[in-house]
Parts: structure tokens; C-alpha cells; sequence
């Protein structure tokens, strides 16, 4: 008799498992097509060989696939800690860390001959460019892609061009925007006397300062600066200096040529918390915790600045599980190309999606390392459904919404599903860049300088 026996026009069939012999199962009543569709996937070598068995086999079983991507969980995790170890290594060695201190302390210098600070530790500087994720804003508020190249090690360093004690002298225009008057600054800063037209929401009584009008100050000021104050080589070379999106950027390389950038933004310093503000204090701690400030950011419409968090969500990183900054890192490295396009809302969106994953997600199942995978995959659906709808809620201020006017979202839902189908393909991709990013301007400098000596070599006429 063979696997699969009995009468084939009776209402049942007798199924024997040619592996574990004392195993029957009767198939239910029905059509043969339908006994087959049920059965076929557990016929071996022509045998049919029964679940229990495939279940209980020396081979571990597939329990950690994607169902949507066939991708394998334990791969994606060893690509995103993959990526981890490419990044954190591109500040590796005692003589790139003295570079990149050199710098900061030269961007420091230039600062303090435009605005007066008590300290340098005064000053907020944030790892990663404007670009990156770390502060909320898109292209569409800078305007242009940067006129300079974006290294691998980049730093966002936040001015405070005017520090007030409490937001009380402001005039709130939405839960996210704020209008500065001019008359907080005293004694009046000649530069910004123009201040804004008069705008019908305001009124003609109080002149008001836009980010605009500060950051042409600003920018025009620190780089007439750069003309008295050069950069020390030869440790260092200033490569380039342009003013970018209401703000400078400045490009350095060292003797190593590494290739390091800083982002300096002009913005405004506010103690206390802004109106409507929630969540934020259960983070402050008097002892070790960011004081309660916030920020005005020099991006906005008609006059207005943008309410930010940087201080408190600088803490709010450092405090995540180190699988949840996995995630962080990986989303937003796939991500990036299209988020930083032309009418793309910026990377910040990414962090934000996280943040509320963490509000209705338990901590147990977020910190447990094996889990990144699947973290990194619900944060891509979770971005494409907040794309098709054309809608992320500001987690800090109520009623401020990261996508409002969004225009793009189906496409920019489209490209993230894209990625959610094929996450293996993009992560490696990732990974490969991250590679070549940190050894390309090696490769390269070593090639000019073969071909430098190849070009002397074959001028010297033979002994």
C-alpha cells in the first residue's frame, strides 16, 4: 500500500506518514482538490510526510520570517547592528577626535565675535547636520540643497542670538510658532532695527523681528569674521563657508583629509515650556535631567519661528534602549534619500513615528534586542500610513501636526512601501554606503597622491 491509500471515490481517505509509521490522520469529508491543495505542501520526495514531523525535525523551524517580505528577522538584525558598527566607527582614532575638537573650538571662536556668550558650554550642539533628523526642519524650509558636501561627521551647533526667562514677552501665532518683538532685544541691535512689516494679525504698534532678518545679521557677520580669525592649520582647513538656508555651514578637512562640517543656526533661547506643552516634564530632573527651555528656530512663515525641543530630545536619545536607537539609525539612513527631496518633510518625521511607538508599545517587548527587526519593520508601515494620511501629530504640542500641507504623501507612502517589500536590499545598501563614506575620501586622496608621484615619476628622464 502506498502513502496516501483507500478509494479515492469514497467520502474520506485514510493518509499514513511514510516517516513516522504509526501516525494516521483522516482527511475530511470533501473533493479530492480540495484533500490535494491541503496535503500537497507536505509531500517530500513523493511521500507525504505529516506537520508533527516537519515541526519536530532537526531543522530549526522558520518561525522568525517576515510575512510580508520573506526576509529573515536574525538577518535584518545583523544588518542594522552591521550599520551601528560602520557609524559609531567613523569617529574612531585619537587624532580625528583632536580634529573635530579643534574645529568645534574654532566654530566657537568665530561665534563669540558675533554674539557675546557666558561660556562656550552655553552653546547646544546637536551630532548630526541639519539633514540628519535632529531638529524639525524639512527642504522646504531651507530652501535649496546645501552648496556644500555632507560628510559622514556633521554637528548642528544652536546659537543663542536672544535668551529670554519666560516666553510671557512672546506672541504665540499656533501651537508651533512664535512672533519675537524687537523690543526684547535692549539694548536694540542696529542691524534689526528694520524689524517686519506689519502683519494684520499684530497690528502696527509692536515692530517684530523675523528669522529672516537675524539670520542675514547673523550669517553676513560670521563669515566677515573668518576674514580676522583663520583656521589653525595645519591641523585644519577651512574648505568652505556658505550661508544656507538661514543659517552657515562650514566644511573642514584634516592632515588625514576627513572631511568634517558644522551647521551653525541662529535661534532664540526660552526658559520655562511653551503653551500646551505636554510630556516634557516628566523628563526634567533638576540633578542630571535638561533644564525646562525650548528654542525658536529660524524657520517659519511670514516672520514666525518654530517652537523646538532640541535640549530635551537630545536627553530623550541618549536615554534610549540601544536596540531602539538600532532602529532609529537604520530607518533613517533607508529613508533618507527621499526624505530630504524636494517637498519631503525631512528625516525628523522618522524619530517623531518612533516616539509614538513608545507611547502605546511596552517597554518589554521594545528593549529586547531580538525584537529591533521587527520594530524597524512596524515603523516603515506605521510612516506609510502617516504619509497616505497626510498627517503626524507633533507628540509635544497639541495641534501641531509635522505634515500639514504636505502635498506628496501618497508618493512618499509609495517609496516607504517600497522599502518595507524589500528591507534586506535597502539595509545593505546602507550598509554599503556607510562603507564607502568612511573610506572614500581615504581612497581618494590616496589615488590623487599615486598619481601625483606616477606624473613626477614620468618626468624624470632615465639615468
Amino acid at each position: 500500500m502506498g502513502p496516501i491509500s483507500g478509494c479515492l471515490t469514497s467520502k474520506c481517505w485514510p493518509i499514513s506518514c511514510s516517516i513516522c509509521e504509526g501516525c494516521w490522520q483522516w482527511a475530511p469529508q470533501g473533493d479530492l482538490s480540495s484533500f490535494l491543495n491541503i496535503f500537497v505542501p507536505f509531500l517530500i520526495k513523493g511521500k507525504v510526510v505529516c506537520p508533527s514531523v516537519l515541526m519536530t525535525s532537526s531543522a530549526r523551524p522558520l518561525t522568525d520570517v517576515d510575512f510580508c517580505s520573506g526576509s529573515r528577522m536574525e538577518e535584518l538584525n545583523k544588518l542594522m547592528e552591521e550599520l551601528e558598527r560602520r557609524d559609531s566607527g567613523a569617529l574612531q582614532g585619537r587624532d580625528l577626535l583632536n580634529s573635530c575638537l579643534r574645529a568645534k573650538q574654532y566654530v566657537f571662536s568665530l561665534i563669540e565675535q558675533v554674539q557675546p556668550l557666558p561660556s562656550p558650554n552655553s552653546l547646544l550642539v546637536l551630532q548630526g547636520g541639519l539633514c540628519s533628523g535632529s531638529l524639525d526642519v524639512s527642504p522646504v524650509d531651507l530652501g535649496s540643497t546645501s552648496p556644500l558636501s555632507c560628510p559622514p561627521i556633521t554637528y548642528t551647533i544652536l546659537v543663542p542670538t536672544l535668551r529670554l526667562p519666560s516666553p510671557a514677552p512672546l506672541r504665540q501665532a499656533s501651537p508651533c510658532h512664535y512672533w519675537v518683538p524687537l523690543c526684547l532685544w535692549d539694548p536694540p541691535h542696529p542691524q534689526l532695527s528694520s524689524g517686519t512689516p506689519p502683519h494684520p494679525q499684530l497690528g502696527s504698534g509692536t515692530p517684530y523681528v523675523s528669522p529672516y532678518t537675524v539670520s542675514l545679521w547673523f550669517t553676513s557677520s560670521l563669515l566677515s569674521a573668518m576674514s580676522s580669525l583663520p583656521a589653525p592649520a595645519p591641523h585644519l582647513c577651512l574648505e568652505g563657508a556658505e550661508p544656507w538656508g538661514n543659517c552657515v555651514s562650514l566644511l573642514f578637512s584634516d592632515p588625514s583629509d576627513v572631511f568634517l562640517r558644522f551647521d551653525v543656526v541662529p535661534a532664540v533661547e526660552v526658559r520655562g515650556w511653551p503653551g500646551g506643552v505636554q510630556y516634557l516634564e516628566d523628563w526634567v530632573d533638576e540633578d542630571r535631567g535638561p533644564p525646562r527651555l525650548f528654542h525658536l528656530l529660524p524657520w517659519g512663515a511670514e516672520g514666525q519661528w518654530r517652537v523646538s525641543f532640541p535640549g530635551v530630545e537630545l536627553f530623550m536619545r541618549r536615554c534610549l534602549h540601544p536596540a531602539l536607537s538600532r532602529v532609529l539609525r537604520a530607518s533613517v539612513a533607508v529613508l533618507r534619500p527621499f526624505l530630504q527631496g524636494p517637498n519631503a518633510p525631512g528625516p525628523y518625521v522618522v524619530w517623531v513615528t518612533l516616539l509614538h511607538a513608545c507611547e502605546r508599545l511596552p517597554r518589554g517587548y521594545l528593549c529586547r534586542p531580538q525584537n529591533a527587526a521587527s520594530c524597524f519593520l512596524g515603523l516603515l508601515e506605521e510612516l506609510s500610513c502617516y504619509f497616505l494620511r497626510g498627517s503626524c501629530p507633533n507628540p509635544f504640542l497639541p495641534g501641531c501636526d509635522l505634515l500639514s500641507g504636505l502635498s506628496r504623501g501618497p508618493y512618499l507612502a509609495r517609496r516607504v512601501s517600497e522599502i518595507r517589500a524589500q528591507p534586506v536590499t535597502h539595509l545593505r545598501e546602507a550598509v554599503k554606503e556607510a562603507k564607502e563614506a568612511i573610506k572614500g575620501g581615504e581612497r581618494e586622496e590616496k589615488e590623487e597622491r599615486d598619481q601625483r608621484e606616477e606624473e613626477r615619476g614620468s618626468s624624470c628622464s632615465p639615468s
